[in-house]
């Protein structure tokens, strides 16, 4: 079932706040990594929630910054993997 772009992000959006930024709100363009927002560790444990949630496969070579740059990406990656 393929996913929309808005659910992803939406999604995406919920589990930093729980998970990452203490309730803050995450922009879909805020740079994740390159901020500091998004750590390492934090981000092998977001690719298991997006696989756990939209039924996805990252791959290896997909971890890195260009994926998971922004919300906007990592929702681009999913909606792309979902089609």
């Amino acid at each position: 079932m393929a996913v929309s772009t808005e659910n992803a992000a939406a999604a995406i959006r919920e589990w930093l706040q729980e998970n990452v930024t203490g309730n803050r709100e995450v922009s879909d363009d805020e740079q994740l990594i390159e901020n500091g927002v998004l750590t390492s560790l934090q981000t092998v444990e977001l690719v298991m929630f997006l696989e756990d949630r939209f039924g996805v496969t990252v791959e290896d070579e997909e971890l890195d910054e260009e994926n998971f740059a922004s919300v906007r990406t990592i929702a681009d990656l999913v909606t792309s993997k979902s089609a």
